[in-house]
């Protein structure tokens, strides 16, 4: 019985999934979304960012320069940092509580 508890255990750990997604509202913000869906999902950011520029290469080829931009979001009882690179959300993370 150990060993049937331990490898469902195991199983969950191993196939649990790793994407991130945002309650904002009724709606879902997910990596990979674009900043038309996270604006019209979550509302104006408190504050929006450029943080750089990113230079993608294919083979050695230049392909385009994206801007990397940052968003402060209140959702709940949190602020949330979401990064784009170009239009699309890349990384979601938790910024501290509201207060």
């Amino acid at each position: 019985m150990k060993k049937i508890a331990l490898m469902v255990v195991m199983f969950l750990i191993l196939t649990q999934s790793t994407s991130f997604a945002l309650r904002c509202g009724s709606s879902l913000v997910k990596i990979g979304d674009l900043k038309q869906e996270v604006l019209v999902a979550c509302g104006t950011p408190i504050s929006k960012e450029v943080i750089g520029y990113i230079d993608q290469e294919k083979n050695g080829d230049r392909i385009r320069v994206m801007k990397i931009e940052a968003w402060i979001i209140a959702s709940g009882t949190f602020y949330y940092s979401l990064t784009f690179e170009g239009n699309e959300l890349v990384t979601v993370e938790q910024a501290g509580r509201i207060k």
